[in-house]
């Protein structure tokens, strides 16, 4: 006879997802190791096909699995979403794009559209009105969430930079300079911040993502970037926050994408653990988490307040009190 478990669904199976995948996976069982008095983990390894990851879910529901984490995929997550199968409480890890009105489906994912509308919302807490967005490669999601969540807010967008590495940046400073915002949102990653940040202006407030964070380990790397403001979880940011130090760090050295991974992994085990107990959340703040504080929103997603911190130098310093 099958014992009641909480169910772990992810693509270790798929050589595309598999590192990844094994990111949130040792997440998930460092924090159910930590605290051994709670259910127990069964992993399930699926390919990253529909058919397959819908089999293997019925598979652990028909195993006994109470509460099921996963699947990762966004597409996965739609096909699921679109089932009838959803038996039991059932946490996905991505946001798939539309409503999901599948009974028992819950959404919990590091979705950098929500990031980005918090950077907004932190650029304009502070009182900045007219924003300058630069975009880099891949930065066109961002900018229009960016643009979006900006508008709404009440602000304006005086113009939008794109630039590769072959774009003349003195003509970028120059356009900037004609211009005149109050802020700037970039809407890049680390290394094109560090590339054209030295042509941006240093008194000009400037906002980022997390993506412009290469991690604690890369501090000397971002001289470039002194006075940009961005947001991160507590556990890229806070190793000494209550909710951070009572979970191991990884065995092994993980990138930075992974590391992120692995600490959605812990609070996804932490969400699973209210549903396998019947603590069924309820609307607002449901667990101060590593990956900020968790909140349950209209359409069962939950949302994360991230941490705001600033490049100083070459360190990183939390603004303990910025609220986006």
């Amino acid at each position: 006879m099958s014992s009641p478990h909480i169910g772990l669904i992810l693509p270790l199976n798929a050589p595309a997802f598999r590192q990844l995948a094994g990111a949130v996976q040792q997440g998930v069982l460092s924090a159910a190791k930590a605290q051994p008095d709670m259910p127990t983990v069964r992993v399930y390894p699926t390919t990253d096909q529909v058919e397959n990851i819908l089999a293997v879910y019925q598979q652990a529901v028909e195993g006994g699995a109470r509460v099921i984490i996963g699947p990762l995929t966004k597409n996965a997550v739609a096909a699921l979403a679109e089932s009838d199968i959803t038996a039991v409480p059932t946490l996905a890890l991505s946001v798939p794009v539309g409503e999901v009105t599948s009974p028992n489906l819950y959404l919990f994912g590091l979705s950098l559209d929500a990031e980005t509308r918090q950077v907004a919302q932190l650029a304009a807490s502070e009182g900045r009105n007219a924003a300058l967005i630069v975009t880099g490669k891949l930065g066109k999601h961002l900018q229009a969430a960016f643009s979006e969540e900006w508008q709404r807010l009440g602000g304006k967008i005086v113009g939008q930079l794109n630039f590769t590495p072959s774009t003349d940046l003195n003509a970028l400073h120059d356009k900037l300079e004609k211009l005149q915002p109050e802020s700037i949102f970039l809407a890049v990653n680390a290394q094109e911040a560090r590339l054209v940040r030295p042509y941006l202006s240093a008194v000009i407030p400037t906002y980022a993502t997390s993506l412009t964070f290469g991690g604690q380990a890369d501090a000397q790397k971002n001289l470039d970037l002194t006075g940009v403001r961005f947001l991160d979880m507590p556990w890229m940011l806070q190793p000494d926050h209550p909710a951070v130090m009572i979970y191991p760090r990884p065995e092994k050295m993980l990138s930075v994408d992974s590391e992120r991974l692995y600490a959605m992994g812990i609070d996804a085990y932490r969400l699973a653990q209210l549903f396998y107990r019947g603590e069924m959340p309820t609307r607002g703040v449901v667990l101060d988490g590593v990956t900020g504080r968790i909140s349950l929103s209209d359409g069962r997603q939950f949302t994360r307040e991230l941490t705001a911190a600033e490049f100083q130098t070459d360190v990183v310093v939390v603004l303990d009190n910025a609220k986006p």
